[in-house]
């Protein structure tokens, strides 16, 4: 085990708990605003396009979001673990390892999105490719802002994204729609978000947390292993449908699955500002472990468990409301994938990222999606794509069983 537990176990510690929660908020609210625009985003168009044209929209974002995830490699969760001087100086030092490496993760999906999907035209792969660069780019600067503790510059720039990025779809949507605007639209709110990002959120690098090369050759390799497996995980449903069934079956399974976003957005901020205090120091005592761990769990779990029990009871006017009466028959799997929401109360694996255990977090990744797929190949033929949905679920309880076990350890 790390020296980290070597604390006394009455080591004083202050910890606000009115300061992590404000800080958090900040970043809870910058998730929500973006939640707020997809819903209005899906809101408009799965009742003004096709079905088809809708599938295609949304396996744009399967495309986009399967690539970028591989692509960054657990680049972002290293940024907000590690000292960024010490990354800096690490990436400067192996620089040809880092090309090579970058290079590797990045032209494998390039050369898949131009030669293996039929689904786009020419035009509509190119932007894609821009897409996941520049998205990349965009998540990589506002990490490096979280990290530095500017969470209201982040904020400021994903209100500036959000507004472009709903007044681009909704010009696009009512003057004639099509996918090359809406790419094209997205790519320039990306650069100004960028922007935005580089010029107000400046800082000095945090200072060196020391920290072996071969440390974090390590924790880089299984950051990026779990990033992958997780956004396997995350996608391979959808990814089975989309191959093996109809683009209608697609868009309505992608409805019926889709998970509302903004426990995952508040889940996400919450644990980025988990993983930057538990990373502030080169020691971390227990008491302040417990603690963080602690605050994230009480402020998600007072909207989560509300929220749950609304969405439970009222899932037909919820999901009519959002999707229309159009996907009425997605409603089944939508109500089971509901149940993951429980485990939307904290960051399962800040802690054990904290004391540099991410061996741990491959393991319950592997866990996860293996468990996934050996449930789905049990349950399609017997409740088809209820049984798909059902099958993420069961294995996403395993994940989390294992990670609080050793957690608790």
């Amino acid at each position: 085990m790390p020296a980290n537990n070597s604390a006394k176990p009455n080591t004083p510690f202050n910890f606000s708990l009115k300061a992590f929660a404000e800080r958090s908020f900040l970043l809870i609210s910058s998730s929500i605003l973006r939640l707020s625009v997809q819903l209005i985003i899906i809101f408009i168009y799965s009742r003004q396009l096709s079905v088809i044209d809708y599938g295609i929209y949304q396996s744009v974002w399967l495309y986009v979001n399967v690539i970028s995830i591989i692509s960054l490699f657990g680049l972002p969760s290293l940024i907000l673990s590690t000292s960024l001087l010490q990354i800096t100086l690490w990436i400067k030092q192996r620089l040809k390892l880092f090309t090579a490496i970058a290079l590797f993760v990045n032209l494998l999906p390039v050369v898949y999105v131009l030669y293996s999907t039929t689904t786009y035209n020419y035009t509509i792969k190119l932007l894609m490719i821009a897409l996941v660069a520049v998205q990349n780019l965009s998540v990589i600067i506002e990490t490096i802002a979280i990290k530095n503790r500017k969470e209201k510059i982040v904020l400021a720039s994903n209100l500036i994204f959000s507004a472009g990025f709903l007044i681009g779809h909704l010009y696009i949507i009512y003057t004639g729609y099509l996918l090359s605007q809406v790419l094209t639209c997205i790519l320039v709110m990306l650069i100004v978000k960028i922007l935005v990002l580089l010029f107000f959120g400046k800082n000095k690098i945090t200072k060196i947390i020391e920290t072996s090369e071969t440390v974090i050759l390590k924790e880089w390799l299984y950051l990026g292993i779990n990033d992958v497996l997780g956004v396997l995980f995350k996608w391979l449903d959808k990814w089975v449908i989309l191959f093996f069934v109809s683009i209608s079956q697609f868009a309505l399974y992608f409805n019926g699955s889709y998970e509302i976003p903004i426990f995952g957005l508040m889940l996400s901020a919450v644990g980025n500002i988990m993983l930057v205090d538990l990373s502030g120091k080169k020691e971390i005592s227990v008491i302040k472990v417990k603690q963080i761990f602690n605050h994230s769990t009480l402020l998600l779990a007072s909207i989560v468990f509300p929220a749950f029990c609304f969405l439970l009871f009222y899932n037909f006017e919820f999901f009519t409301f959002i999707f229309s009466n159009k996907y009425v028959e997605a409603i089944p799997i939508f109500i089971i994938c509901l149940f993951v929401l429980p485990l939307r109360i904290t960051n399962f694996t800040a802690v054990l990222q904290s004391y540099k255990r991410s061996e741990l977090i491959v393991k319950g990744a592997a866990i996860d999606l293996l468990t996934a797929i050996v449930l789905m190949i049990i349950l399609f033929p017997v409740l088809e794509l209820k049984g798909i949905a059902l099958a993420f679920v069961l294995s996403t309880y395993v994940q989390a069983a294992y990670y609080l076990w050793h957690t608790g350890k």
